[in-house]
């Protein structure tokens, strides 16, 4: 039974194990699943030159669906299309609905490979989709989801409060590998806690490269506005309150090049 709770998905055995010869350019990359599993250059190199001296291994076919896409094997494609074989032995997989086709895709990824925590993460908003758009589904969301990413209901919690709290940048950053998942979750709750003591928010987005730190530009521009707010006679909880603090650009503070400069200058701002 599927961990999302459908107990009518039924596996045709019979048609699932028939191995086929087909040309490898009937087959395709589905391209959701692409846009989130990233192919690995050096396994992709390594199972090529293994089939230049010993073929395609048709103990491992290529597994599709009736329409060609491919849904495991896809190193095995590429290493077939970098050699320049014409044929690949494959096995047609019949899936009752898109999301089931899916939910297999993810979960032979999720059992063969070690992926990064962008991927886990773009794996879990994936699956919580299906999961959450399925009536059938029973029990605990976080338990259920643990169970198919190989991660524990607690990683599961995590990413689900990443999912509704994080900013663009920051998602952006977990997706490019920035910012870890436990970093990023810690980052959110840090900005939680200074909202509840008062202090002065420091975006998400000015996190460096390397995941630590402050970026100097994004700080100093934070700085300037809160001393211009502050020479207009603005009290410290309105200047707080106002969200043109967590994402500024010079043309929003309102001050000519001449209020910038001698602002800047007063107060030693490089």
């Amino acid at each position: 039974m599927s961990i999302f709770g459908n107990k009518n998905r039924k596996a045709n055995d019979k048609d699932n194990a028939k191995i086929k010869m087909v040309e490898v350019s009937q087959l395709r990359f589905d391209r959701d699943f692409k846009n989130v599993f990233q192919q690995e250059n050096d396994k992709v190199t390594e199972i090529a030159n293994d089939m230049k001296a010993n073929g395609f291994d048709k103990s491992r076919p290529i597994i599709v669906t009736e329409a060609y896409i491919i849904v495991d094997g896809h190193s095995r494609f590429m290493a077939a299309k970098k050699v320049g074989l014409e044929n690949v032995p494959v096995v047609i997989k019949k899936f009752e609905s898109r999301d089931e086709t899916i939910e297999y895709e993810y979960k032979m990824q999720l059992n063969s490979r070690r992926l990064t925590d962008g991927e886990y993460f773009a794996a879990f908003l994936k699956l919580d989709e299906i999961r959450r758009s399925n009536p059938n589904v029973q029990g605990s969301s976080d338990e259920a989801l643990g169970r198919q990413l190989n991660k524990s209901a607690r990683q599961v919690c995590k990413m689900r409060e990443i999912a509704k709290k994080a900013d663009s940048a920051l998602l952006e950053k977990i997706q490019n590998g920035i910012v870890s998942i436990n970093k990023a979750y810690e980052m959110i709750k840090a900005s939680e806690s200074r909202k509840k003591t008062g202090e002065v928010e420091v975006p998400a987005e000015t996190v460096s490269n390397t995941g630590k730190g402050i970026n100097s530009d994004s700080f100093k521009l934070d700085v300037l506005f809160v001393l211009s707010e502050l020479e207009k006679g603005r009290k410290k909880g309105q200047i707080l309150k106002d969200k043109r603090i967590a994402k500024l650009e010079l043309g929003e503070l309102n001050l000519s090049e001449e209020e910038a400069a001698r602002i800047s200058h007063r107060f030693g701002i490089a």
